[in-house]
Parts: structure tokens; sequence; C-alpha cells
């Protein structure tokens, strides 16, 4: 396949991390340093606005060509916004773009280019100071200067830019194309980046204007409390020591054990350990005083509601907000949230009743900008705000929002892999309610309905849905039922286990067998319709649908078992990505499980989004399970919408996964 490589260097004093490539480009500030390229041959070429580019006109010209980038969204929206409408060159479509960065997200290795270069050991590196001179042309020092682009510094870029695309070129030729079935992944991807999220900034300023004005009252509460303001760290802790509670640290995470969560991000790491089970001391029961002060905290520093400035910041002239999903941001290959995170809109949480507070009335609340009126007429404004930011997202004007969500889906997966037939007809027929309520009813040893015993059917539900990946008791304990005995988490965990799907845990470690095997003999394995080998330095799972996920670099160990230090066991361990290190990773059935489940489930949604896409539902978002579209007005059919999704392909069904989808329309995105 012929193809050419190609960078941008840019300046702009649009900040590229906040605004998103699209919104960059759009800044009347950007502009183009350079551009370097690679011919045919490979040979490296400048090119500079105002200079001639014959030979760039010839490749761009050659519809045989393919264009290489690293993070090619960036590059695409350069030729979008610049070198179309301003130099004049013909556009590119999408499927003339190929992106070294998606094919190692694929295959689980480091995407930013300098780490994966190191990672990958390539004969051209990073040209660190190329960089740190290259940035610096967009930042003014501190008496408000920009530095002079001399001739030498300008060549000086040009060959930074040179040197990254030489990095480029050498990663794609180890890293490769992607597979025809990734690509069509990949390119619904683009497509849906590219297209957007219509942003109702005037609801999302009256949102910004009630968390301001409804975050004062809360400083001023913090500071008769403690003294102090909220992002004051350590005198914060001093403060609460002095109270008579220990407090360790201020991060999310752990407040989070602490108090409960400020509000709910669906934190999806593929990579957590199930089987981390050692206690961990969280402090004595916290003083009220303390508790109010670091609920406080907790509240104004939430990330939730810095999503409104990220909004103000990434949102294009049109009033849409683009390049929100990365394509293959897990490693089993979920997609991930950038930008406003669109992933992680925490809950709507605001009561009426028994019921959540309606739409329209929270909407009409927040329009009215005044903190005071939310307060008397919904509830505390802050929390109001927060309970409402889905509903910044709506449909343009002729169109609207419908939206397609697999109703517990990883569980339906889970059980179905294993072979637990007689839960997944229990759901099939009775839908996910039927599940939770009776294992609750095995956990209670009486009859279980979600009218009758709803904290008992949320015990069944957590159940279902949180230990179908080994979670042990004591991470159980800890995160659905703290208040309960630890011999109830025991209770809950061997009933789930031995009693109600006692098929999982073979799932666990037939996965767990096969892999290690594979690591160990070198030769590739299959468990529950899983085969594992290995390829190019990696272990790689194919799993019953297709899709396929890679642990980089395995390497044999022993280890002990979480619960007997003296049984010692064949492993394995892996290297990942995480929380921005190059880590070694602990691989175990419960993982290994997890990943296949979500493998499968992402399969689901790529075939649901693709036959979606081609019969008139334009797709805008996807949140984990979720397909959300914006299709004209007069075209909304939401009954073929369900069935487009209800339509698994072949190994879907041959599992036996019953398949269920919550639908809905409206003009405002919701859960």
């Amino acid at each position: 396949m012929l193809y050419t490589v190609l960078d941008f260097e840019s300046a702009s004093a649009a900040d590229l991390k906040a605004v998103g490539a699209d919104r960059y480009w759009e800044d009347p500030t950007t502009e183009i340093l350079c551009l370097t390229y690679t011919g045919l041959d490979g040979s490296v070429h400048p090119w500079v606005p105002g200079q001639p580019a014959d030979l760039l006109l010839s490749l761009v010209n050659n519809p045989e060509v393919m264009f290489v980038a690293h993070n090619a969204g960036f590059e695409q929206a350069g030729w979008r916004h610049a070198m179309v409408p301003i130099f004049g060159f013909p556009p590119l479509p999408i499927h003339r773009w190929h992106d070294t960065m998606a094919v190692a997200a694929m295959k689980a290795l480091p995407q930013e280019l300098g780490r994966l270069a190191a990672v990958m050991h390539l004969p051209m590196q990073k040209d660190v100071e190329g960089r740190k001179i290259t940035l610096g042309l967009s930042k003014p020092d501190k008496k408000g200067y920009y530095q002079a682009r001399t001739p030498a510094l300008m060549q000086r870029v040009i060959r930074y830019c040179a040197a990254d695309t030489q990095t480029e070129h050498a990663a794609h030729r180890r890293l490769g194309w992607l597979p025809s079935d990734e690509r069509k992944t990949w390119e619904l991807d683009q497509v849906m980046n590219q297209r957007g999220i219509r942003l109702d900034m005037d609801f999302v300023r009256s949102c910004q204007k009630i968390v301001d004005d409804g975050s004062r009252p809360l400083v001023a509460e913090f500071k008769t409390l403690t003294g102090l303001k909220p992002g004051q760290r350590d005198k914060l802790i001093a403060w609460c020591q002095l109270q008579g509670a220990t407090v360790a640290n201020l991060q999310k995470d752990y407040l989070a054990k602490l108090l409960g969560p400020a509000d709910d991000h669906g934190n999806d790491d593929d990579n957590e350990d199930p089987f981390d089970d050692e206690d961990t001391d969280d402090g004595p029961d916290l003083p009220q005083r303390v508790c109010r002060a670091l609920r406080i905290r907790q509240l104004v520093g939430s990330a939730s509601i810095k999503k409104l400035r990220r909004m103000e910041r990434c949102v294009s002239h049109d009033g849409r907000a683009r390049g929100l999903l990365q394509y293959h941001g897990t490693g089993p290959g979920r997609w991930a949230g950038r930008l406003l995170q669109p992933q992680n809109f925490p809950r709507p949480t605001m009561m009426v009743g028994d019921g959540l507070v309606p739409i329209d009335s929270l909407v009409q609340a927040i329009q009215t900008g005044d903190a005071e009126y939310v307060a008397a007429v919904i509830g505390p404004p802050v929390e109001t705000v927060v309970s409402s930011l889905r509903h910044t997202i709506i449909a343009d004007d002729g169109r609207v929002l419908v939206s397609g969500d697999y109703a517990g889906i990883q569980a339906c997966i889970v059980l179905a892999l294993a072979g637990q037939h007689d839960k997944c007809e229990l759901m099939r027929h009775g839908g996910s309610n039927a599940a939770y309520c009776d294992m609750a009813s095995r956990i209670y040893k009486h009859p279980v309905t979600k009218q009758g015993q709803p904290e008992e059917r949320q015990i069944g539900k957590n159940t279902v849905l949180g230990l179908g990946f080994q979670m042990g008791w004591k991470k159980f304990w800890k995160k659905y039922c703290p208040e309960q005995t630890a011999s109830f988490a025991e209770n809950v965990v061997y009933a789930y286990r031995r009693d109600w799907a006692p098929q999982v845990p073979k799932l666990w470690y037939g996965l767990e067998g096969a892999a290690v095997r594979t690591v160990w003999d070198r030769t590739p394995h299959e468990a529950f319709g899983c085969r594992y080998e290995l390829e190019d330095g990696a272990l790689v799972v194919t799993v019953p649908t297709g899709g396929r996920i890679w642990y980089q670099n395995p390497q044999k160990i022993r280890k002990p078992m979480p619960w007997d230090e003296t049984d010692i066991r064949l492993g394995f361990t892996y290297q990942a990505m995480k929380m921005g290190q190059w880590r070694d990773m602990n691989a175990f059935g419960g993982l290994l499980t997890e990943n296949v489940v979500m493998r499968i489930e992402q399969d689901m949604m790529v075939t649901a989004g693709l036959k979606l896409e081609a019969n008139g539902f334009p797709l805008v978002l996807t949140c984990h399970d979720e397909w959300l579209s914006e299709p004209l007005d007069q075209e909304a059919d939401m009954a073929a919408f369900e069935q487009i999704m209800l339509d698994t392909d072949p190994a879907v069904k041959a599992l036996g996964v019953p398949v269920a989808v919550e639908c809905w329309e409206g003009t405002r995105y919701r859960k």
C-alpha cells in the first residue's frame, strides 16, 4: 500500500489539551509553522506556508496514497481547517487517513509518541529539546513577549518536525495497519468525533452562574468550620487531626471511601484487581464537623462541575463539541472520553417524592440563573447542577436524540460465557430485575421483590453485577455493604460462587489456566471459546465474537495465592499503561474474564453501531453500553433503533447471551 507519513507543527494561543483539535484549528491565532512528510521512498520533505508544494500535491491527488499520522485526528482537523480553506489543498476524506496511535492503542501499547518509541526501542526517538523549543513559540514570557522567529529557530522547528515524522514512520513500519474490522471501528470513531455533539451553551452558562453563586455560601461555611479555604490541603489535614480524625490524604478515591462518592463518575478500570482484599485503615468514624468540611471540599472541587468550564473551552463556533471520544480507550477496546469526558457524567440524584425531579423542571429552574430560586424549588444549587450536567447535551434544530443501552450486558455475557444457562434464561424471560431479586432471595433466604424489599434487592443487584469478575468479600464489604458485618459479606460472596452462579468461577480458572499455559509453554491454548496465543512478543486472546486483546511482554512468575501465601502457583505478568506509567501488571482469572467480557461487549456495540450508522441513525456519542444518535425528527424510528441493537451477530446468539435494550427519545440527553 502506498503511503506518506505527515506531521504538522503549529503555534497558537489556544491550549490544545483544553480545547481539542477542532476548536484549536478554528482559533484565529492558530497558524501552521511547517509540516513534514515522507515521499513514497521514505525520504522526508518539509513544507512551509508560502513555499511550492508540488510533491505534496501529487500525493494528495493520488487516490491510492494513504496519509499516515500519529493521533491523526489532529492532522485531519488541521487539513480541514487550514490546508483546504487557507492554502487551497484538496480535501482528504477519512478513508485516506491511517493512525499509528490507533494501532498502538489496539495493541495495548503506550499512545504518546515518545513513550511508544521508547517502549518499542525504535531507532528514532522523540526530540525532547525540539519539542520544548516548538511549544515555546506558543507561550509568551513573563512580560508578554513571544520568542522571535529567527531563521535559525525556524530551521530547528523544521528539524524537530522531521524527526517526529521519522519516528512515526518507524512506528508505522513496526506496528503495521489496522485489521479490516478495526479499521471500520476507527473510521466510525472518526465520523463521530468530527460530527460532535451539540451543547446548550445558554444552559451551560446558567449552570456555571449557579455553581459560582451557590459555592459562595459553601466556601463561607467551610471557612466558619475550619478557618481555612478549601484548597489548603495540608492545613485541612492538620485541622482534621486536631478534631480527632486521622485523614491520610484528600484524594478523590480516598474521600469517597470515607464519605461515599460526591458523584458517580462511572469508573470502569479494566486493570482494577478484584483480588485486592487487603484491609486498609480508613480512619475512625469522623466527627460531624469533619464530615461536613470534607463534603464541602469534595463538592466545590468536584470534577463534575469543572466540566462546565471545559464545555466553554472546547465548544466550536457552531455550538458543537468535537473530539470527545478516544478509540480503543481501554485494553479490551471500549471507547474512553476526552475533553469534557462524556463517559463519566454523574447520575441524576435530585428527588421529588419517590422519583427523580423531571428534566423540564430542572432545566427551567437552572435557566433562571438564580441559585436562591433553585434552592427553593429543587434543592441545594450546586448539587442540582451536578445532577443536571447530562442535560447540557441537546439535539440540533430539526433533530432528536435517540438512545439505546444494553441492559446489564456484562452480567449477561459472563453468565452466558460460563455456561450458567439457568440464570441466562431467568434474565431472558424476567429481565435484570428478576435476577437481582433471585440473587437477593438466595442471600436472605426469603422471597425478595423490588417493591417489597428494595434495599435487599439492591444487594442482590450489586452481587450480580459486582461479583462476576472474582471480587473478594473484603472489597465487596467496603464497596457495597460497609454497614453490614464481615460475615454478611462473606456469605454474599459464598452464595454467588457456590449457589447462584457456580459455573462462573470455572470460567475464571479456565481462562487463567489457558493464558498461563500459553505463556509458560509458548503454544496456543483455548478455554470457553477464547484462544490464547503469542504474537510479536505479546499474549493475544481472540474472543468468540472475533475481537482480540493484547497483553504486552508477558513474563512467567510463580505467585502465592491471596488466601494462602504457601500456595504457590504458576502465573504471569504483563505490561500496560496505568496512571500514566508503563507498569508491570498481575494477570489473574477475574481480570482476564473481565477483559474478555468487555471485548465481547465492545464487539456487540460495534456491530450495532455500524448498522445504526448505515440505516439513517447518525451516531454522536457512545457511553459504555449506550449508543446515542441524532437523526432528523421525521426519521427517528425508535422501534427500528431498538431492533438493530437487538440483532446481534451469530456468535452472541450462539453463546446464548440474553440481550435486552432500553431506549428513549428526546431533545435533551439523559440516562
